[in-house]
């Protein structure tokens, strides 16, 4: 049982990695007006999603959703529109109308994100922290008898 946790947790710690990379990605890009695509930087987001264990035995009866894991599903590019700034000194500027258009980044939203999944990430941590230190008792306790 304590391959199962660990495996979920190291999947959970190894999404929220990704997240986090994801976030520094875009708050890095905040004002990258010019990429190889083309126009300026578009935020990107981590899709999660849960999936099933392989439960066996006994375990397939209890309650399955405290036995889901966690799958990156995909980064979607987020495709709202850039923001548009009067910027007449910018050399992406419009000649026309001194218009940049500049990343669809919040940094507010992008903080957020951070926080969460910094959050989810010591969570997942402090799961495998904790299986460990049960593992290790019931090793201790077991040699006893």
């Amino acid at each position: 049982m304590f391959g199962k946790i660990f495996d979920i947790a190291s999947n959970a710690m190894s999404a929220n990695r990704l997240r986090i990379n994801t976030v520094a990605s875009n708050i890095a890009n905040a004002h990258t007006t010019r990429t190889p695509e083309g126009g300026p930087y578009k935020r990107r987001d981590v899709v999660l999603v849960a999936t099933d264990m392989k439960v066996e035995g006994f375990d397939r009866h209890l309650d399955r959703a405290s036995l889901q894991n966690v799958k990156v599903a995909a980064v979607v590019t987020d495709d709202s529109p850039p923001n548009r700034v009067y910027d007449p000194g910018h050399p992406d500027a419009d000649l026309k109308t001194g218009i940049v258009e500049m990343p669809n980044i919040n940094p507010v939203t992008e903080m957020v994100n951070l926080i969460s999944a910094s959050h989810a990430y010591k969570a997942a941590a402090e799961v495998v922290d904790i299986t460990k230190g049960m593992a290790s008792t019931l090793r201790r306790l077991s040699s006893r008898f």
